[in-house]
């Protein structure tokens, strides 16, 4: 049986993204970070805002793996130690979720949720400044996030 063209074509592209991820190299060390806030512009003025920090943390269903990135990005290039671009090699290319790209990098996926969640702790403390939220809720909110951050990092890709 002849290949055909578009099969070839197929194998090159595969190919061509193990090739191109083997050639990227991390320029972290793979500890956590802590000092990179998570992009959202928002005040924290009620437990409501809390919430929606949850759903931020979850990402868009309808994007699958991929769940958009834009709030964490800056958190995400920091652990990693890589571009965007550099990224979307490893989860689109390599069909690699978060976790998976860690390891690929040789970091521990842990540490990456435990730095995303760091990025909302600047949140946190808003909201006990402001008396919205008590020390012992502060935990509560901060274990969510942490729990929010583990389920798209460990997804099948």
């Amino acid at each position: 049986m002849k290949p055909s063209l578009l099969s070839l074509m197929l194998l090159c592209g595969l190919a061509l993204a193990a090739a191109n991820a083997n050639q990227i190299t991390s320029v972290a060390s793979g500890a956590v970070v802590t000092d990179v806030e998570a992009n959202v512009n928002r005040a924290i003025n009620d437990p409501d805002d809390l919430q929606d920090l949850v759903d931020t943390a979850w990402g868009e269903g309808w994007l699958g793996l991929h769940r958009g990135h834009r709030p964490i990005m800056d958190v995400l290039k920091a652990f990693l130690g890589i571009s965007h671009d550099e990224m979307h090699v490893f989860m689109e290319d390599m069909n690699l979720n978060l976790a998976g790209t860690c390891e690929q990098l040789g970091f521990d996926p842990e540490k990456l949720v435990e730095s995303l969640t760091a990025s909302f702790q600047p949140f946190v403390d808003e909201a006990l400044t402001k008396g919205i939220i008590d020390s012992s809720e502060a935990s509560i909110w901060l274990e969510r996030y942490r729990e929010t951050f583990s389920r798209p990092s460990k997804l099948d890709g």
